[in-house]
C-alpha cells in the first residue's frame, strides 16, 4: 500500500509541478474579457422597449433551423426515382456525399517537375489527391438521382438559410432574376423560390451536365413530363450567356467550385459571374478547409481585381479586411453550420442531419444597418449568469466576448445568450483591449507536460 500511494504522489507532482511553476506567468497574463463596452442596437432597443420584443428574438437571430424539403419536392423525388430501388440511391447518395465532403482542390496550372507530383501534392495522401473529373461528373440518371437523394437536403438547408439572413437583412429585396451556376437538381432554385417566388419572373439554371439539367426539370413538373412547372420561366442551359450585358439580381454559385480545374479557369468565372449580378452574388463551398481556402482566394481575387466596384462584403464577414482566421492560421476553418430534416432516414436511423458551409455574399446597395454586428463562429458557451461568444468583429479580429448581467445589462446578456452559431449580436461593441486572451491558451501541453 506504501508504495503504492508513494507512485500515486510522485505522479501527481510530476505532473503539477510544470504548472505551479507557470502558474505567475499565466495570471499575470490572463485578461478577462468582461472589459468590453457594448450599445444595444438602436432597432433592438426600441423594438424590446416599445414593442415587448423579446431579447431571444431580436434581428441578428437567423430563424432558419432543421429545414425540411418541401412536401411537393418530396414526392417529386419518390417519382423520380421509383424504376430504382430507393435503398440502393441512399446508400450511393451518402457515399457520395461523403466524398464530396472530403474533397481536395489541386489546380493544375500549379508548377509541376518532370517525373515528381508538385510538392504541395507530395504531402497530400493519395486518397485525398485530386479526383479525375468524371468521378464527380453526372453522366446518367442514376447519377443524378444518387446526387439528389443523397445532397438535396443538406444543400438546400445550407441555401435557404443564406437567402433567410438576405431576406431579413433586406426586407425590402423584390428580386426579378436569378441565375443559378453550377445548380445540380435545382435545390437553389426552391430555395429561392421559397422566399421570393411571387416576384421572380426568370431564373435561368446552369449546368454542364444534360442529365442533371433534365432531371432538374422534371423535378419541377413533380416527376410527370406531361404536367406544367410548378414555377414560371425557368429556363436550363449547359453555359453561362455569351453577352455581358445581361445583368440578374441574384447571380449565384453553390457547391461546384471545385469542378474548375485551375486558377485562372476559376477567377475567369468568378470575373464573369461578378459582372453579371445587379443585387447580391453568392459563393458557397463545403465548410472544410478545402473549401474555406478556394473561397478565400476568391475574396482575395475580388479584392484585387475589383476594388474599385461600389459593391461590398454583406456576409458573413462584418469587415473588409483579411480574413482573421487565415491571418491565425491555426487550421480551423471559418464555417458555419446548417441543421436539417432528412427526406430518408441514414442507414443508421438518424432522422436529422447537419452540414457544414462556408460562404461569401456580396452585394451592390449601400450597407445595411446590421451591416459591423460582430457575428459568432462557434457556440456560445452558456455559463451561470454569464455567456461567452467567440466572435469576429468589424475591426477584423477573433475576439471571446463575455456578458454579464451585472455589467452589461438583461437585454444584452439576453441577446447573447439566445444567439446561435452563425448569429449576429445586434449591438457595437468597443474593444478594450485586442489582445485578449484566456488563462486555457497558456496551459502546458501533453508534450510539455
Amino acid at each position: 500500500m506504501g508504495f503504492i500511494l508513494g507512485s500515486l504522489r510522485t505522479r501527481c507532482e510530476r505532473l503539477l509541478n510544470p504548472l505551479c511553476n507557470q502558474l505567475p506567468l499565466i495570471l499575470s497574463q490572463v485578461q478577462y474579457t468582461t472589459k468590453i463596452k457594448c450599445d444595444l442596437d438602436g432597432i433592438t432597443a426600441q423594438a424590446v422597449s416599445e414593442e415587448g420584443l423579446k431579447p431571444r428574438k431580436h434581428r441578428g437571430r437567423i430563424r432558419c433551423n432543421n429545414t425540411a424539403l418541401p412536401s411537393e419536392i418530396h414526392e417529386a423525388i419518390l417519382k423520380c426515382s421509383k424504376d430504382y430501388p430507393l435503398k440502393s440511391l441512399i446508400t450511393d447518395g451518402q457515399r457520395l456525399s461523403n466524398c464530396i465532403r472530403s474533397r481536395h482542390w489541386l489546380p493544375t496550372d500549379a508548377p509541376a517537375n518532370r517525373g515528381k507530383l508538385p510538392a504541395g501534392e507530395q504531402r497530400v495522401p493519395s486518397s485525398a489527391r485530386r479526383q479525375q473529373s468524371s468521378v464527380f461528373d453526372m453522366h446518367d440518371e442514376y447519377s443524378c438521382l444518387t446526387q439528389l437523394v443523397g445532397r438535396a437536403d443538406a444543400e438546400y438547408a445550407v441555401l435557404q438559410r443564406i437567402f433567410t439572413e438576405i431576406n431579413q437583412r433586406d426586407p425590402d429585396l423584390r428580386p426579378r432574376s436569378f441565375l443559378d451556376f453550377g445548380a445540380g437538381v435545382g435545390t437553389g432554385t426552391w430555395a429561392a423560390a421559397q422566399i421570393w417566388r411571387e416576384h421572380l419572373f426568370e431564373i435561368l439554371s446552369v449546368d454542364k451536365s444534360r442529365h442533371m439539367n433534365d432531371l432538374a426539370e422534371l423535378m419541377l413538373r413533380q416527376g410527370d413530363p406531361n404536367r406544367a412547372m410548378m414555377l414560371r420561366n425557368v429556363f436550363y442551359r449547359q453555359f453561362l450567356p455569351a453577352s455581358p450585358d445581361r445583368k440578374y439580381d441574384i447571380v449565384m454559385s453553390a457547391f461546384s467550385l471545385f469542378d474548375q480545374p485551375s486558377r485562372r479557369k476559376l477567377y475567369e468565372l468568378v470575373d464573369q459571374l461578378y459582372a453579371t449580378f445587379d443585387r447580391y452574388l453568392i459563393f458557397v463551398e463545403q465548410g472544410t478547409n478545402a473549401g474555406f481556402r478556394l473561397l478565400d482566394g476568391i475574396r482575395n481575387h475580388i479584392r484585387r481585381a475589383h476594388q474599385t466596384s461600389d459593391a461590398h462584403l454583406f456576409a458573413p464577414c462584418p469587415h473588409s479586411s483579411v480574413c482573421p482566421r487565415v491571418v491565425l492560421d491555426d487550421g480551423t476553418p471559418c464555417n458555419f453550420e446548417a441543421t436539417y430534416t432528412r427526406s430518408f432516414p441514414s442507414s443508421d436511423g438518424k432522422q436529422f442531419g447537419t452540414i457544414l458551409y462556408s460562404y461569401l455574399v456580396y452585394r451592390k446597395n449601400p450597407p445595411d444597418s446590421a451591416q459591423g454586428f460582430p457575428r459568432l463562429l462557434r457556440p456560445t458557451a452558456v455559463r451561470s449568469r454569464h455567456c461567452v461568444c467567440h466572435v469576429c468583429a468589424a475591426d477584423g479580429k477573433l475576439h471571446d466576448a463575455t456578458f454579464t448581467t451585472t455589467k452589461h445589462g438583461q437585454t444584452i446578456h439576453r441577446c447573447a445568450k439566445a444567439s446561435r452559431w452563425g448569429d449576429l449580436l445586434p449591438m457595437q461593441v468597443r474593444w478594450t483591449d485586442d489582445k485578449t486572451r484566456t488563462a486555457e491558451e497558456h496551459l502546458p501541453s501533453d508534450d510539455e507536460k
